[in-house]
């Protein structure tokens, strides 16, 4: 973390020191330009982190190293006297995080080591860094959250301004301005300095005292603090804010917050000069309300004020002198300072130091014993040469904050590039080129064409370029920072080891290196591969390939399943791998652990949705495999992509005993109703659904909010099966449900003009409807039972009953008319 803040603390100070001088160049430029300079490295230094973690390095020679530890060399630590004694056998270091401090101790002059150089451990300072950092971040935070908090009851509690006059200034003055939103004006109880605060509902508070003042000192504040929302101050004060939290331990970046204040003001000043204000007295105006009203100390935090004493006095100079540009910023003037803004912040963002890592030095030591002269001199040369850091990919293990690849394959050319530690490996080719059978090395080269590898480790390089050559060979030019070597065993070698590392990193070439492997070392010999794989894209190839080959046991299946979903993190991929394994595989009951553990570790739910689709499509799933399946379906959040995959299962299998739980659990689990209502209706319309799976149906169907997508589903449900024993309770509960008068007779009645209607149906559709509180749909319900119900005393009795509760005598009147007839 050190090292990261550091690193920010490095870059911004660069950025604000060119956007001050910057700013001494623009002295006589507007206000507003000087401004828009410091808003820019503002807002810069807040993305400078963001550009640093995303963008690749850029070494710059010179450029200070601030994430590498510096090497400890013993022998500048401790004086090793010579003795007689042979050196012992090496031991095995351990790695610590702390300092390493040697203790004193006497010199004895003895062939016997009775007094080995010991270490103590120090405390590491560097751990507290980050809760210092958080906690200053968590402050400033706190005192804007407290400011904002502290405008927001302001906006609620202050009345608007109702003086026709006040709202006819600042119309006139918002088209005058060209200012397009809507403001509000509010007036305050008591004394209030002017301000302005909002981004989508922008409002300027004004003090009570502002009826008694003159049109001028009117129109010249209203056109300061419009100014102020035209310009999106606010805004981009907050951004100085957050800047000055991310950063409270700079002093450059308050201090560029306080400018940026500062030219703020001048060009809101400027605006109301130029609009023809009389310099003189809107001096005046200034300093009287700067006299006389103050802002809260926690409102001026998240507000636009338009006095403050502290840069009153410069303020009135300027507005004084006659001399100044008070241009407003143009957006042809912007945009050079845009482009020129982006362009150093990419630059530092990816400026890195190019350096080698040092050599990897032990950082605890338990003893060194006391050697003679000839063996501490071979003990030197030993260790000398066991710190030499050779060019190789094993070399590059040092930690750095990017890590970035990218692969470009377009038609014949080829482009790869990726970061390891502190090294930058390339590949580039123009034209077509082939690798030899065990991708080791490059075959052939088109005419034409030609392929370079070359890795940056810091401070050297190694370059291979292949071409073709004479009689359709391969012509290779080696160099080593830039000098050229002959093509021996231990370029070979490099290459060798270069490329395959490319391999096994960027998945380049995956299928056929994967079928290589499968055919010349066999389902083994792949297997050994996968613990070499990096990327999800190289893992799900390799992985699919053993799958594929058809050589692993169920046991095998089972373990790569499991593998899959601890390594890969891509749900894309991992859903690409499970659905291959689905469409090739029997999903055993062994396997569907793993499976569905895997499935489940899916966080987008399209993704999980096809895997599941694949697995719940093949034949043969043990209802035990497709419960397990349907409860990994319940952790899908979209309501849309679970009740598809709710849909697409009942389809294409029959809902048995033993899955049914399972299945209207997820269904339950769907948050929408309509998309509820989607799934149980399409349980509804499939042929031979059997009554406990409508009666399923029916209790889900309780959970449904919506009137209208309930009453749709009970009309597809009472308009298609004969309501018996079974389901008629069940039916009639979730009738009784419905809220609104409409829906309600909407679903008695399509019960009522199915057909036949038995009597102990007409007499449940007689009792739900004593619910039915608005006499046109009672009355409508029982007219449709008197024409449509064969009649018997107990249905006239209980027509009779609901009837009399109709308060209209019209309606009331037509029932009793249609009963007496019938």
């Amino acid at each position: 973390m050190i090292a990261f803040l550091a690193d920010a603390f490095v870059k911004t100070t660069v950025l604000l020191v060119l956007a001050a001088v910057a700013t001494v160049f623009l002295r006589r430029s507007p206000a507003s330009l000087r401004h828009f300079v410091w808003t820019l490295a503002c807002g810069g230094a807040l993305a400078l982190p963001l550009a640093s973690a995303l963008l690749p390095n850029w070494r710059v020679a010179g450029w200070p190293r601030l994430d590498v530890p510096a090497a400890i060399n013993a022998e500048q630590i401790a004086r090793i006297p010579e003795t007689t004694a042979q050196p012992p056998a090496p031991r095995s270091p351990a790695s610590v995080s702390a300092a390493v401090v040697p203790e004193q101790r006497s010199v004895l002059p003895s062939t016997v080591d009775t007094a080995p150089v010991r270490w103590r451990l120090t405390t590491d300072w560097t751990a507290l860094v980050l809760p210092v950092w958080l906690t200053g971040v968590g402050a400033i935070l706190i005192l804007l959250a407290v400011g904002m908090a502290r405008v927001t009851w302001l906006d609620r509690v202050t009345r608007p301004v109702e003086d026709e006059s006040w709202l006819i200034l600042v119309e006139e003055l918002s088209v005058e301005l060209g200012l397009h939103r809507h403001v509000r004006v509010l007036q305050a109880k008591g004394p209030a300095m002017p301000m302005t605060w909002g981004i989508r509902r922008p409002a300027i508070l004004l003090p009570a005292e502002a009826d008694t003042w003159t049109t001028e000192r009117r129109r010249d504040v209203l056109l300061h603090e419009l100014a102020h929302v035209k310009r999106h101050d606010f805004l981009i004060q907050l951004v100085a804010r957050v800047a000055c939290a991310v950063y409270w331990f700079h002093p450059l970046v308050w201090l560029a917050a306080t400018r940026l204040r500062e030219e703020r003001e001048r060009a809101c000043d400027d605006h109301v000069l130029r609009a023809g204000a009389t310099p003189s007295a809107y001096a005046a105006h200034l300093l009287e309300i700067a006299r006389g009203l103050r802002a809260a100390r926690a409102t001026s935090l998240a507000t636009v004020a338009m006095a403050r004493p502290a840069q009153l006095a410069t303020r009135l100079i300027d507005v004084l002198d006659a001399g100044r540009c008070r241009d407003t910023l143009s957006a042809r003037a912007a945009l050079p300072a845009w482009l020129a803004a982006i362009a150093v912040v990419v630059l530092l963002a990816a400026a890195a130091p190019r350096v080698a890592e040092p050599a990897p030095v032990s950082r605890s030591v338990d003893t060194l014993p006391r050697l003679p002269a000839p063996a501490l001199i071979a003990r030197r040369a030993s260790y000398a040469k066991r710190t030499v850091v050779t060019d190789s990919l094993r070399g590059c293990s040092g930690e750095t904050r990017h890590s970035h690849t990218s692969t470009s394959i377009e038609n014949d050319d080829v482009s790869i590039s990726f970061t390891l530690g502190n090294c930058t490996i390339k590949l580039s080719s123009v034209g077509k080129f082939q690798f030899n059978d065990d991708f080791t090395d490059i075959a052939s080269v088109s005419n034409g064409g030609q392929v370079v590898v070359e890795v940056d480790y810091g401070a050297r390089d190694r370059r291979l370029t292949f071409r073709r050559g004479s009689g359709g060979s391969v012509e290779r030019i080696y160099k080593v920072d830039g000098d050229v070597r002959p093509y021996d065993a231990d370029a070979k070698s490099w290459f060798a080891e270069t490329i395959t590392y490319m391999f096994r990193r960027t998945g380049y070439m995956a299928e056929a290196r994967a079928r290589w492997i499968l055919d010349h070392k066999g389902i083994q010999g792949l297997i050994d591969e996968f613990g070499e794989l990096s990327g999800d894209y190289t893992r799900r190839i390799y992985y699919q390939a053993a799958v594929e080959s058809g050589k692993l046991d169920p046991a095998g299946y089972e373990r790569l399943v499991t593998l899959a979903g601890q390594t890969i993190d891509s749900d894309y991929e991992l859903a690409e791998f499970l659905i291959v394994v689905a469409k090739t595989q029997p999903l055993t009951e062994r396997m569907q652990a793993g499976f569905v553990t895997a499935a489940k570790s899916l966080s987008s739910d399209y993704e999980r949705h096809r895997v599941l689709t694949a697995a719940l499509s093949r034949p043969g799933l043990t209802p035990a495999i497709e419960a397990g399946m349907l409860d990994a379906a319940s952790g899908i959040s979209s309501d849309y992509e679970l009740a598809t995959l709710l849909i697409e299962v009942n389809e294409a299998r029959p809902i048995d005993e033993a899955v049914r739980p399972a299945f209207f659990r997820a269904a339950n689990s769907l948050q929408s109703d309509y998309e509820h209502r989607r799934v149980l209706s399409a349980v509804v319309k499939k042929t031979g659904t059997p009554p406990a799976m409508l009666g399923d149906v029916l209790n889900s169907a309780k959970t449904i909010s919506s009137d209208y997508e309930l009453a749709e589903l009970l009309i597809e449900v009472g308009g298609s099966y004969v309501l018996d024993d079974a389901l008629r309770p069940v039916f009639f509960t979730a009738a009784n449900t419905l809220n609104s008068d409409y829906e309600h007779g909407r679903t008695l009645l399509s019960v009522v003009e199915r057909g036949e209607v038995a009597p102990p149906v007409a007499l449940a559709v007689l009792e739900s409807a004593k619910g039915i509180a608005s006499d046109h749909e009672l009355s409508e319900l029982l007219l449709a039972v008197i024409s449509k119900v064969r009649m018997d005393d107990t249905i006239r009795a209980a027509v009779r009953a609901d009837a009399a509760a109709i308060s209209s005598q019209y309606d009331r009147g037509r029932v009793f008319e249609a009963l007496s007839r019938d």
